[in-house]
């Protein structure tokens, strides 16, 4: 039986770094008080209420944690990175936008910083792929090599 060599291990530290951001929103969404009574977040509002949107990001932040924790101790699974990355952007993109409209001349500081996490986490959605790519062809090898 050929045994797989060890894949060197890449840093994860944006990832983690989006996942406890969302983590971080999500906890103070789903704080005591009434975040979405600042005139910043009418849109968010517009969108669904407080607790949805903190009860989604809390679960998209830990599913996330969880497939970065076990990705970086076992079995690799560039898929769960993939889709929770994307979906990271797509929230990270979408605020971003929400923010940018909230009715006040200027740009909102909010509205680039979740820009770039989002455009971070595009980034990392590719990469995600690509690793997903190497270990079919790491996986195909082996294979081949105990046939």
């Amino acid at each position: 039986m050929t045994r797989l060599q060890p894949v060197p291990h890449v840093s994860r530290e944006g990832e983690w770094l989006s996942a406890a951001l969302l983590l971080a929103f999500a906890l103070a969404l789903l704080s005591p008080g009434a975040t979405f009574s600042r005139p910043v977040f009418v849109n968010l509002s517009a969108v669904a209420p407080e607790g949805t949107w903190g009860m989604a990001l809390l679960g998209i932040a830990t599913v996330r944690m969880i497939g970065l924790w076990v990705n970086g101790n076992w079995r690799r699974s560039p898929t769960l990175r993939f889709l929770t990355s994307a979906a990271g952007a797509g929230i990270w993109l979408s605020l971003s936008r929400l923010f940018l409209d909230d009715g006040f001349p200027g740009v909102n500081t909010g509205a680039f910083v979740y820009l770039a996490v989002g455009l971070f986490d595009l980034y990392a959605a590719g990469r995600s792929l690509a690793d997903q790519g190497k270990n079919d062809q790491r996986y195909a090898l082996a294979r081949k090599g105990t046939a």
